[in-house]
């Protein structure tokens, strides 16, 4: 009986060709328009070269002349030659002041987006300017800390400290990956240190953490606008499945439904399964369309699949919700009203329209966890190429409103059913 309620539901949207044709071509013929549109002025940004970081570093440290006297110091001590020689060659190939700034500075990529000064004194960052993205100071002494705690397992108390001009700018956020980045480098080093391990930080991994910053994959107009209208036109087909689950019982069927001995909750879990796989066959069409017509194609099917379904399940969550409250105000104009007039608000908040990232601030943080925002994010992501560790909040935020809104619909159909039913 149950797969009977989730084929009536489906039947009920297959012989609305005019719905079908809303929910299906109207997303595609958007992003057509909007991509080819706002294509043109998202390509000219990007090739204005307005994403540039600037960077003064002041230091204070003279990392050369630790090396030597530290290289010294092991020489003078009591240890076995065999200890000598791998301290000093610890000592040698970890310099991690040196490390970095000839790493940014000889990087190919980061030297398109990114210029570096140094500098020595603070007074000498004063004549500089203040046109800068960000200021790095490295303090006196913080080569010879890391040497001892490399070596003897001392603690650090001097540390590296950043200072942007704008901290909502997309090249500030740049540069603090970029620190972020070597500083997990760092902690590996001292960890395998701690666990007399035989840890060399080389060139060539600092190159590869480096780089990720710059080398994932570029987000054009179409690709933002297939996975921004595919994420607002699930929730139409939702609230599409919700008004349906109304009509029925102005037209007596549900009442029928219940006389059949079937329980409500199989109607309801009906509409949630329903709801449900209309919804991913609607993702599907869509983002295959777009793959074959604007080569929009994710980085990784496994992870794009993964935030599909949980797309799924929060759009059936939503279908449920909506036609809860529908059934308890015993309203068609709830349906209505989400499609007109939340939908849209919601779309807006997420980022549907424009990207919010350009914003920064409290919007770019409201876009990322709101229930459209969460899976926007979630799937711009994917298609640059990040893992599901760095959707662990989106993918919280979708677990967390789809839970939600499942139990608001319970908390609507236990309240005096009498009255639902």
């Amino acid at each position: 009986m149950f797969w009977q309620m989730v084929k009536k539901e489906v039947l009920m949207i297959w012989r609305r060709p005019r719905e079908l044709v809303v929910l299906l071509l109207m997303p595609f013929i958007l992003i057509t328009i909007l991509g080819s549109a706002l294509g043109a002025i998202m390509n000219e940004g990007e090739d204005s070269g307005s994403l540039h970081a600037k960077l003064l570093v002041v230091l204070k440290d003279d990392s050369a002349k630790v090396q030597k006297e530290t290289v010294a110091e092991i020489e003078k001590s009591l240890l076995s030659p065999e200890e000598k020689k791998t301290k000093i060659e610890t000592i040698y190939s970890a310099d991690p002041v040196s490390i970095f700034l000839n790493e940014i500075k000889e990087n190919k990529e980061l030297r398109k987006i990114v210029t570096v000064n140094v500098v020595e004194e603070e007074k000498d960052a004063e004549q500089e300017g203040s046109d800068y993205t960000g200021i790095l100071t490295i303090p006196s002494g913080f080569t010879e800390q890391f040497y001892d705690k490399l070596l003897y397992g001392k603690e650090i108390s001097t540390k590296w400290s950043f200072k942007e001009a704008d901290s909502t700018s997309l090249a500030a956020t740049i540069l603090k990956d970029i620190l972020v980045s070597y500083q997990q480098e760092l902690s590996y080093a001292k960890t395998a240190a701690e666990l007399n391990s035989h840890y060399t930080p080389t060139n060539e991994t600092i190159v590869g953490s480096l780089e990720s910053v710059t080398k994932k994959k570029e987000v054009d107009s179409f690709a933002y606008y297939a996975i921004g209208m595919c994420v607002m036109f699930v929730f139409y087909v939702a609230s599409t499945v919700a008004g349906f689950a109304y009509q029925q019982k102005e037209a007596y069927m549900y009442q029928r439904i219940l006389l059949a001995n079937v329980s409500p909750n199989t109607f309801f879990f009906g509409i949630f399964v329903s709801a449900f796989l209309l919804s991913f066959i609607q993702l599907h069409l869509l983002f295959g369309l777009s793959a074959l017509v604007y080569g929009v194609v994710f980085a990784s099917f496994i992870h794009y699949f993964f935030v599909t379904l949980l797309l799924n399940i929060l759009a059936a969550s939503f279908a449920v919700f909506t036609a809860a409250l529908s059934f308890r105000t015993n309203s068609n104009n709830v349906a209505t009203l989400f499609t007109n007039m939340l939908i849209p608000i919601l779309a807006f908040a997420g980022g549907s329209y424009f990207d919010l990232s350009a914003s920064g601030g409290f919007m770019e943080k409201l876009g990322e966890f709101s229930p459209l925002g969460a899976a926007i994010t979630a799937y711009l992501k994917v298609y640059q190429g990040y893992s599901l560790v760095d959707i662990s909040g989106q993918i919280e935020a979708i677990l967390l409103f789809s839970g939600a809104l499942l139990l608001l619909a319970v908390a609507l159909l236990m309240r005096k059913r009498g009255d639902i039913v």
